[in-house]
């Protein structure tokens, strides 16, 4: 797993870890979709096969990007309170999300050994603070306040939150089309390797859609 450093900023953990994973409804482009860029719309038998493409081109993308398209659920754990201002990994923090659905917590194992949690949501209860205009978004104490003491142990701060776009039509269109781009290539080219221009221009061209989303590039 990667570990993320940013000045002045708490990005070591020890593991990320899904708790909720994208379901088919969460899909940045939908077999239907798909099968408009293959131009295979009548044809159904590979239906199951163009959605299990359209789940590894999402995750590959995801994986480029640092970035979270199909929404989901991740839990962060450290051993302690990295710092000041935490990241929260894999962005963004959910946007265009409802008030219930766009919630943080952090569970964390105070100095007695009890099992604390701090709450985060848009429009209530808010213990702590989150920038989610900031990428990836930050966690960090309200105004005058630090985070509270913890038992040091694996995994004593555990942090929880949606990440993703809200939906299909909010994710970013270069981020759809390079996930389409993949689907056609890897359902036209099912062998593991493929030698030539074609598959270099492929490259290239995903590439140039998804390296201005690369949130790393503005650290």
């Amino acid at each position: 797993m990667r570990n993320w450093e940013l000045p002045q900023t708490g990005s070591r953990y020890r593991s990320l870890v899904v708790a909720t994973a994208s379901g088919t409804g969460d899909r940045p482009v939908s077999v239907a979709e798909a099968k408009e860029h293959l131009r295979i719309v009548d044809f159904t038998d590979d239906d199951t096969y163009i959605g299990g493409l359209v789940d590894a081109a999402t995750s590959w993308c995801e994986d480029y990007c640092d970035r979270t398209f199909a929404d989901k659920q991740y839990t962060v754990a450290f051993d302690d309170f990295p710092s000041l201002r935490i990241e929260l990994p894999r962005p963004p923090v959910r946007l265009n999300a409802t008030a219930t659905s766009a919630t943080v917590t952090i569970s964390y194992v105070d100095s007695a050994g009890t099992t604390q949690t701090l709450t985060w949501s848009q429009s209530g209860t808010q213990q702590f603070r989150v920038d989610r205009d900031h990428v990836p978004a930050l966690a960090y104490p309200l105004y005058l306040e630090d985070w509270p003491n913890v038992r040091l142990d694996d995994k004593a701060v555990q942090i929880t939150y949606l990440a993703g776009y809200g939906g299909a039509a909010n994710v970013p269109k270069p981020a759809v089309h390079a996930i389409k781009m993949l689907v056609g290539h890897w359902y036209a080219n099912r062998e593991s390797v493929l030698v030539g221009s074609i598959s270099k221009e492929l490259e290239f061209a995903v590439s140039a859609l998804l390296s201005p989303l690369r949130w790393k590039q503005y650290a």
